[in-house]
């Protein structure tokens, strides 16, 4: 069957009214794919979909000018529109398909290629006029352009089903349109199943780019419907992130030991305060609604604005300041603190922080008052060293004008109170040396219960003087324990002779108890008075040193201070309990220590002896510096008949040691040059025999290392000021007793 055969069954078929209305329908077909691709490019703002919809368009063109059919050669320009259209069209198709490819070409190569199109279609229309080879160039670069953006279409078909449907429509349609530049040899017929084939083509496509669009909205919004959940899981973390951190903010906040305000830089209303605040400010201080001007009286604001506020509160609360802060009772306490410009709800807020430094302020002048008496210590042991010399001497001839008969009594009354005198003085500096310089004290077994009986019994003449009544009630198992015999009875000296002084001008009943009680591990013991008591003021104060409220010449202020210092050292407690008008009580605990040894017994002082017959033949050397010292030193056992030579430093001393042989030697401890120390230590690699024979006299007993001296060498020593028969006494049963000394004497 030929192909006329085939286009008159068709032409019998389709009538020629069909030709214009399948033009019409692809026309039709074609503004859909410009609509959906001008609404995609309006959507989606991708430039790919604004060329497309172009090309588009200008086909849309020429199909609107195919509808009239027939072409004359005599309009050229027609011809040349037409073909020119078709021509853009594909340019515009292949840029929009680069740009889907993020390969855009520039816009300046898009519009030289539409400008050789024009050029070429007026060649063609005006110059070669042959329908065929006008028309063909341009379909085929039309249909170029389509099949390639089917195949990048093609690229994306495993992703999406539109993918699919656009690669098929773009490549038949590129297909299709190659049939078209032979539209004037074809049967007309031919030609409108042509256009119905384009028509449904155009259709198949905008149908595959809806879809397309579809499934890549609908991955968009599964995309953004998983941010959305990991957006909301995320949140409930950080949700609960906040919340962990406003727990431990708020544990911080309350845990703070500093006052925390939250304070409305504009109303200087608290409305909010931590813990600590509420038990420094009062419980109801955020309830109440309370102005921080209320507890502040340091604070002046005078109705300014919020940067006056902020000015003012950051001076009150600037580094280094104090201001005083008013509590619920009534009290003003001095404080320091912070402020810090915070946000809360959008609203400027201050931050306070206070503290209080009453205790701080306390420690800080206590540590003052602390560097002030270790210099006062310094200087009163160098005053008190050097008071012992002169005391020394004073003391040393007043005992001797007491030893003399006389029958002035009023020279010898006088001569007993210098010497009552100076020993008074002499106590007053071992307190002074005892407050400046405190020594370790020398462990031994005491019982606390014979201690105390022996400083009643001292003191016994003044309580029955007084009419005091003395009531003791010491515990009979009390157990024994180790401390300083010395210092502790200095301490219970001190106390009973301040009871008894107290008692001495009360006119009411007069009661001195001393009790001892076991309690715990400590030992408590009690010394208490039925005085008018202390008073409240001063009840704090009675331990500082220098402190009394004894007349001039009744008391140093020391021996409260020097027995907290005893206690103390050994490792206990003392303090007082009294109600003005109602008496006071000392109490005075001491640990209780185990013993390894039982209290040593104190032997009696050996009465006075006679005058040795031997005493010309030993020779004694003094060595000291103070002048005064060596005469009564000199005078005293010279009086007793030994031979005395006298050496004013170790040096001098040395050099007397390698002229002759001494029996006994008594040095100071301290001087200038060579010192006792040196002197002994030349002595015993010369004569370790006579190094034993020296006795010291110092007036630095209470320096560790001086006492540390004289325990190392186990020798004799006296303490200025000295008691000159007990030095006498020393010497002349040191001699007596030495065997070296009698055999060499004897000889």
């Amino acid at each position: 069957m030929s192909l006329t055969v085939v286009g008159d069954l068709f032409d019998q078929i389709f009538p020629d009214q069909w030709l214009k209305a399948s033009l019409v329908l692809a026309l039709f077909s074609t503004w859909v794919v410009i609509s959906v691709f001008a609404y995609l490019n309006h959507y989606t703002k991708k430039s790919y979909f604004g060329l497309w919809t172009a090309a588009w368009m200008f086909y849309a063109v020429w199909l609107a000018a195919s509808i009239q059919i027939d072409e004359s050669p005599d309009l050229p320009f027609y011809i040349m529109a037409r073909r020119a259209c078709v021509g853009v069209s594909a340019m515009c198709m292949f840029w929009g398909s680069c740009e889907l490819i993020e390969r855009a070409r520039r816009h300046r190569e898009l519009a030289c290629g539409v400008v050789m199109i024009v050029i070429w279609s007026y060649v063609a229309a005006y110059k070669v006029q042959e329908t065929l080879w006008i028309t063909l160039p341009v379909f085929l670069l039309l249909a170029a352009a389509s099949v390639y953006t089917g195949f990048l279409y093609l690229r994306l078909r495993g992703r999406c089903r539109g993918a699919n449907l656009l690669a098929g429509g773009f490549v038949f349609w590129g297909v299709h349109l190659l049939g078209y530049p032979f539209i004037p040899f074809m049967p007309r017929t031919f030609v409108g199943i042509g256009y119905f084939t384009s028509s449904v083509l155009a259709l198949f496509i905008a149908m595959g780019m809806m879809v397309l669009a579809l499934e890549q909205a609908r991955e968009r919004n599964e995309t953004l419907l998983g941010e959305f959940k990991k957006g909301v899981t995320t949140r409930r973390l950080l949700e609960q992130e906040i919340t962990v951190t406003d727990q431990k903010y708020r544990a911080l906040f309350n845990a703070a030991s500093d006052a925390i305000l939250l304070v409305d830089l504009e109303t200087v209303e608290v409305f909010e305060a931590n813990d600590a605040a509420k038990v420094f400010l009062g419980p109801t201080i955020v309830d109440a609604h309370r102005s921080f001007l209320d507890f502040c009286p340091s604070l002046r604001l005078d109705n300014a604005g919020l940067l006056d506020h902020k000015r003012a509160f950051e001076e009150l609360f600037g580094p280094s300041n104090e201001f005083y802060i008013a509590r619920p009772n009534g009290a003003h306490v001095l404080c320091e603190g912070s402020v810090t410009l915070v946000r809360d709800n959008r609203r400027p807020v201050l931050q306070i922080n206070i503290r209080e430094i009453t205790e701080r302020k306390k420690l800080e002048q206590q540590l003052r008052q602390s560097e002030k008496l270790s210099a006062l210590g310094q200087l009163i042991a160098g005053v008190a060293h050097e008071l012992n010399n002169p005391l020394a001497v004073i003391m040393g001839y007043a005992q001797i004008l007491a030893k003399r008969s006389t029958n002035d009594e009023t020279l010898q009354t006088d001569v007993l109170k210098i010497q009552r005198e100076s020993e008074r003085a002499a106590k007053i500096v071992r307190n002074l040396l005892t407050f400046a310089r405190p020594r370790e004290p020398q462990m031994e077994v005491v019982d606390l219960n014979q201690l105390i009986r022996d400083v009643v019994e001292t003191h016994e003449t003044e309580i029955v003087q007084n009419r005091i009544e003395c009531r003791q009630r010491l515990t009979a198992d009390l157990p024994k324990t180790m401390a300083d015999p010395h210092q502790i009875e200095q301490v219970l000296t001190n106390l009973v002779v301040n009871a008894i002084q107290v008692l001495t001008t009360h006119n009411a009943t007069r009661i001195l108890e001393l009790t001892t009680e076991l309690v715990g591990k400590s030992i408590r013991i009690s010394v208490g008075d039925s005085g008018p008591g202390i008073a409240p003021e001063i009840v704090t104060k009675i331990f500082d040193p220098f402190f009394t409220t004894k007349p001039p010449g009744k008391g140093t202020g020391l021996g409260l201070s020097i027995s907290h210092s005893v206690v103390e050292e050994h490792r206990g407690k003392i303090w007082v309990q009294s109600e003005h008008g109602k008496g006071a009580r000392f109490f005075v605990e001491l640990p209780v220590v185990s013993c390894s040894q039982e209290p040593l017994e104190v032997e009696p002082p050996a009465p006075a002896m006679e005058r040795d017959p031997n005493a010309a033949q030993y020779r004694l050397l003094i060595v000291d510096d103070e002048p005064g010292i060596v005469e009564v030193l000199k005078t005293v056992l010279g009086e007793s008949g030994y031979t005395i030579e006298t050496a004013t430093n170790g040096g001098e001393a040395m050099e007397r040691l390698d002229r002759g042989k001494y029996d006994l030697i008594i040095s100071d401890l301290c001087m200038p040059g060579i010192d006792g120390e040196t002197l002994y230590k030349r002595t015993q690699k010369a004569n370790p025999d006579l190094a034993k024979r020296i006795i010291f006299v110092t007036g630095d007993t209470v320096s560790t290392n001086s006492r540390a001296f004289l325990e190392w060498t186990g020798n004799r020593w006296f303490s200025k000021p000295f008691d000159i028969e007990e030095i006498d006494r020393v010497v002349r049963n040191f001699l007596r007793e030495d065997p070296l000394v009698t055999n060499a004497a004897q000889s």
